[in-house]
């Protein structure tokens, strides 16, 4: 149980647990005999009451051992579970290969409003309940949660499992020799920014079979009529056919509207411009700086060591290599998120910015 001011003369005598003298039975004495009374009287002594018992609750959540049968099984019963003082153990897994690529120990520091913890000389990880509500997996070990397609973040109740299961982890690594790795798949037309014409291309066909609005209508039609007046689109884009029919069809269905429509692109038109989207993709080491510009000024350890691992995984499975053009600021990135998870600190200056903000085309 944990101790407050209310139960604290009550409970106390109970504690079987080794105190540190600070919190031994002379200072306990003390507190009950001659400065509880003066409890919310004196700020001084509410002070020093409050923390003593938070000292005193921090001795017993690290010493007395959890009860059987009461392990986790979702968010409420883990807010239950879990103490300020708690040690748990952390494993960063890849799913790709198996393997276990960062480990080590960590201690709940705090309950609320979210769930953080602490690990010697790391910044402080901060997990949302909220978020853990949608996507935690709990199991008879730990708790655990996909962050992208390529990494899990695990926590184990114990070491003993943590040992286990960091040898079973090799066994799927090694399914794949060296030269089995797998290799991402890549888009037949990669480009650091999207034509104007696959964009609209896109907001059309995602149209397709939903309610959209006059205004959704005539927004799109009114941003290719402003393409051809400036000439972003030409009648020799590549594009230009399809970016015509797109207009027509748009002007035809907006003079049939009443308000609001369930938009079908004509099926003799849907296959090909899904084609034509699905053949394009941005740059794989761009679209990781725009993440990171994204990040800047909003960064958290979090969205930093998602960030972080998939610039790695992208540099092992082939989307980024030494003859990307933007190979350079990829390393220049990484470095940044690596420093700022040493320190805690995200320096960028003006000039890097702009630089990584020219190279990705943000702003046009």
């Amino acid at each position: 149980m944990k101790i407050t001011v209310a139960n604290i003369e009550k409970e106390y005598p109970k504690i079987t647990a080794k105190l540190p003298e600070k919190l031994g039975k002379e200072e306990f004495e003390n507190i009950v005999n001659k400065q509880l009374k003066y409890y919310n009287k004196s700020e001084g002594i509410t002070k020093y009451i409050d923390t003593f018992i938070e000292k005193l609750n921090d001795v017993l959540a690290k010493e007395q051992p959890k009860k059987k049968g009461t392990l986790p099984k979702n968010i409420d019963s883990l807010k239950a579970y879990l103490e300020e003082g708690q040690e748990l153990f952390y494993q960063h897994i890849n799913n790709n290969s198996g393997d276990i690529e960062l480990e080590r120990k960590v201690r709940v520091k705090s309950l609320s409003p979210d769930l953080t913890l602490k690990s010697v000389g790391k910044p402080d990880m901060i997990i949302k309940y909220s978020f853990l509500k949608n996507v935690a997996k709990f199991d008879k070990d730990g708790f655990s949660y996909g962050v992208g397609h390529d990494t899990t973040f695990r926590f184990l109740w114990n070491t003993k499992v943590a040992e286990k299961t960091k040898k079973k982890a090799p066994k799927s690594a090694s399914k794949k020799t060296s030269t089995e790795k797998k290799q991402a798949k890549r888009k037949p037309n990669e480009v650091d920014l999207m034509p104007l014409e696959v964009k609209i291309i896109r907001r059309y066909i995602n149209f397709h079979n939903k309610k959209v609005t006059e205004r959704q209508v005539s927004l799109l039609y009114k941003t290719i009529q402003k393409a051809a007046t400036e000439k972003t689109i030409r009648k020799t884009s590549k594009y230009a056919d399809e970016i015509q029919k797109i207009g027509n069809d748009l002007a035809k269905t907006y003079k049939e509207m009443d308000g609001i429509c369930t938009f079908i692109v004509p099926e003799s038109m849907y296959s090909k411009l899904k084609e034509i989207v699905d053949g394009y993709g941005i740059t794989p080491a761009i679209a990781l700086i725009k993440r990171f510009i994204n990040l800047y000024g909003n960064i958290t350890v979090d969205k930093a060591k998602r960030l972080l691992t998939s610039i790695e995984n992208a540099k092992k499975n082939g989307k980024v290599t030494t003859s990307d053009k933007a190979y350079d600021k990829i390393n220049q990135v990484q470095k940044h998120l690596e420093d700022y998870l040493e320190s805690d600190k995200l320096i960028v200056t003006q000039i890097q910015l702009r630089g990584l903000e020219g190279l990705a085309s943000l702003g046009k």
